[in-house]
């Protein structure tokens, strides 16, 4: 009963802090900014497939005018690179100005980048893959942001054994932020 009840609560728990939180590009209200959480850098300073869609969902919101920054947090050393530098460079590649994009390089777990962001943004928008939405929603909401989120669709865009490895992962992951902290 003890173990159900572990491993139940922290996703009730995830799932009630992001009901009707979770939105597309189209239906997710307006922001100062977006937190794009970062998932991996290939070793010739490529963003992963997972993080690129990351990155492009967050570029659709700036360009829809859902917000006017954008937020690349993540480690900083990953296979030797900068995760947010290597995630502003993506950006700017596709047309973002410098001043649209901060970095954030204590975003070494979600809890840290929203943690992070928590400093300075009562709002934003989290941008993730779908798998990690809720339980990110969830985190930036402890933390007293008021957040929704967008997420990039992985299994759609051709990442489904990626996608099931991740989603396997989320069950670790959220019992352990459901202990984490405020």
């Amino acid at each position: 009963m003890v173990a159900a009840g572990s491993l139940v609560a922290p996703f009730a728990w995830a799932w009630g802090r992001s009901v009707g939180r979770v939105r597309d590009v189209g239906d997710v209200p307006e922001s100062d900014v977006a937190l794009v959480l970062g998932a991996g850098v290939r070793w010739d300073g490529v963003p992963s497939r997972i993080l690129q869609g990351r990155l492009d969902v967050a570029r659709e919101l700036l360009r829809a005018g859902k917000v006017r920054r954008i937020i690349v947090s993540g480690s900083p050393e990953s296979r030797g690179h900068s995760e947010p530098v290597v995630m502003r460079r993506y950006l700017q590649a596709r047309g973002l100005p410098d001043e649209a994009v901060v970095l954030d390089e204590s975003g070494v777990d979600t809890y840290s980048s929203c943690r992070t962001a928590a400093r300075e943004h009562d709002s934003l928008i989290v941008v993730t893959t779908r798998f990690h939405l809720r339980r990110s929603i969830a985190l930036a909401r402890r933390l007293g942001i008021d957040a929704y989120g967008v997420g990039h669709d992985a299994a759609a865009d051709g990442l489904r054994r990626v996608n099931a490895r991740a989603t396997r992962r989320e069950v670790l992951a959220t019992v352990k932020a459901f202990w984490l902290p405020r």
